[in-house]
Parts: structure tokens; sequence; C-alpha cells
């Protein structure tokens, strides 16, 4: 079933459905692949996908022909799941605020009926499956990875392949005034990127570059007093990442402020 011109999805897989609280529940950890879409629209796209390529590419990937399978049962039943049976809940959910309503404030003099949910019907072929669907698809995936016969055509074709994450080569950051006790302030907001901090530096004036500090968590707040008190000064900074001690990579552009009394 393919899943992709309706609003509601733009939730995530793991979020409940809106029109009920149930109690927390210990559930398994699991690690979110990156090959897997956020959307939920998306994930039921590609769980069709997987439930069709999977019989295409499973031999060759090693993986026997009963856990092929029930890892497409798998996932054409959490495609039933997301796709056709949320949309139906979703679909009956107002009319259950309504009986509320009615059972709370109504008028009427016979009793009220509630209204009943019905799920569809499964698809042919489909059979529910225990808990864990994900974990079940994620685990057999890891495996054919690892396969002699995998390559990244058949992982492309599989849905399987995750967008490569760019590793940022420079912090990111800018400054902003802000008025302190005697002068200006310089708020540095900065994005550090998964590194343990920033090392920072200033240059006033025509002086030279000094350091100014080591920080781990944005903004960093330059509160220094004027060189000349009542005299505005131009004040630059640059940054690279520092971890463990030590900087490191390049420095960034250079940012200007004006810092007035």
């Amino acid at each position: 079933m393919n899943w992709d011109q309706s609003t509601w999805d733009s939730g995530t897989w793991d979020q409940p459905s809106d029109y009920f609280s149930p109690q927390p529940k210990p559930r398994s950890k699991m690690k979110r692949q990156d090959y897997y879409p956020s959307r939920i629209g998306d994930q039921v796209n590609w769980l069709d996908n997987y439930a069709a390529k999977l019989p295409i590419h499973g031999a060759v990937l090693g993986v026997i022909a009963a856990d092929i399978t029930a890892s497409v049962n798998d996932a054409k039943y959490a495609n039933y799941v997301l796709g056709t049976w949320l949309t139906a809940v979703r679909a009956f959910s107002p009319s259950t605020t309504d009986a509320v309503d009615d059972v709370l404030t109504g008028g009427g003099t016979t009793p009220f009926v509630l209204p009943t949910f019905t799920a569809p019907a499964l698809p042919a072929g489909v059979t529910a499956a225990i808990p864990g669907t994900l974990n079940r698809i994620f685990a057999l995936i890891a495996k054919m990875k690892l396969s002699a016969g995998y390559t990244e055509a058949i992982g492309t074709d599989l849905g399987i392949v995750g967008s490569a994450a760019t590793e940022k080569a420079l912090p990111k950051f800018s400054a902003d005034l802000l008025q302190g006790t005697g002068c200006q302030c310089v708020k540095l907001t900065f994005a550090k990127y998964g590194h343990m901090g920033v090392y920072i530096e200033s240059r006033r004036g025509t002086g030279a570059w000094e350091f100014q500090a080591i920080d781990t968590e944005s903004p960093y707040m330059d509160e220094r007093p004027l060189l000349a008190a009542g005299t505005p000064e131009v004040r630059e900074y640059r940054m690279r990442f520092w971890d463990k001690g030590t900087p490191n990579g390049d420095w960034t552009d250079v940012v200007k402020v004006t810092v007035s009394p």
C-alpha cells in the first residue's frame, strides 16, 4: 500500500495516536537507522518497497526462504498498521470525542449507543505479527549487509542505504550585541557539531589575536569592559573546534562587531 497524499503523515512512527493516552509501557531500545524515513507516509512506502524487493535479493544475500517469508510478513503487517489501520483509527477518533460530549452534556430520551471501531481487514496473505517488526527487519538488514553478495546497487534497490552524513569542518557562530552594565556585551551563539567545545580567540582594535575562552555550551558571553572607557571599539572573533584539551581544525571566518559604551 502506498500512502503519501494525506496530511497526517508528517508524524513519526514512535508517536502514539492523539486520541488516547496510554500508560507508559516498557519497550525495547532500538536505534533508528539512517535509511528508515522519519515521516509515517514515507515509512509506509519504504516498507512496501522492502516487502517487494526482499524476495528478489534475499537469497543472494544468504537469507533462507523461511526468513524471507517472515520478514516480508513483518513489513506488510507494519505497512498495514501504519497505513490502513492508523488512517481508520484517526478517522474514527472524532466520533469518540463527539460521543463523550453527548454522554456528558447531550440531550435526548433514549439510551446513548456508543460508537464502535471495526478494524480494516488485513490484506490477503498477511498475518498479524508479534511485536517488534522493525527490530527484526533492522536486524536482518544488518546481517544482509555483511553478506559477500551485498552490493551498493542491491542496498539501494532495497532502500537500505542511508544518506552519508557530512562532517562539519568548522564551527558555526554568530555575534549579537546586548546591553550590559556600563557598556555593551557580545553574545556568541555557536554550533559545535558533536565536538566537545569551541576554542575562541578575539582581537580588539589594532591588537593581536588573543585567547578568549574554551566553551562547551552555547552561547558564550563576552562581558569585558571597553579598552578605553567611553570609546567604542571593534571586536573581532574567530573559532575552531576543541576536543580533549586540544584546539583542532581550521579557523572560522572572522566576525566583527562594534561595541559601544
